[in-house]
């Protein structure tokens, strides 16, 4: 029993003095495009692109993930989806997209300057999500697929 109690002991504090864990705090919220003003969206353009986490599945890896922090997406579109973000501390609007080339950022032109340090906060909230489970269905060139995950999985699959 003793050896149990240190053994334990010796777990806890190895875990709890990671270094490389990253605190992570949600000052995300989304912003519906029908709030934001036509001729800006017309500014926006790409910013950086995102990360892909499950290659095997990666929409609906990047769905799920979005999915469990902001709800189901502002637009679903062919070959991906979009939500409209904004920036609590900053303000600062942006688009997270998963489109033709993937996981992506586009923001306001005069906003791209300040983006590289929120898109480093956007993905860490997202590397430090879990699926939730969820289901779109997308369209591109190859078909429909269901995108998506069940039970944490993620999961892209031809309907």
């Amino acid at each position: 029993m003793k050896y149990l109690l240190i053994l334990t002991f010796l777990f806890i504090k190895c875990n709890s003095q990671n270094k490389n864990i990253i605190p992570v705090t949600k000052s995300f919220k989304v912003v519906h495009s029908n709030l934001i003003n036509e001729n800006d969206l017309d500014k926006y353009e790409l910013a950086d692109y995102g990360k892909i986490r499950n290659e095997q599945a990666p929409i609906g890896d990047q769905i799920s993930r979005m999915w469990q922090n902001f709800g189901k997406p502002e637009t679903i579109m062919f070959e991906g989806f979009d939500y409209y973000i904004q920036d609590e501390k900053s303000g600062v609007i942006f688009i997270a997209y998963f489109g033709a080339g993937g996981p992506a950022y586009a923001s306001s032109k005069d906003d791209i300057p300040k983006i590289n340090a929120i898109i480093k906060d956007f993905e860490n909230l997202l590397d430090n999500s879990i699926n939730a489970d969820c289901e779109i269905e997308i369209q591109n060139d190859f078909g429909t697929f269901l995108c998506g995950a069940k039970n944490g999985i993620p999961y892209d699959r031809e309907k």
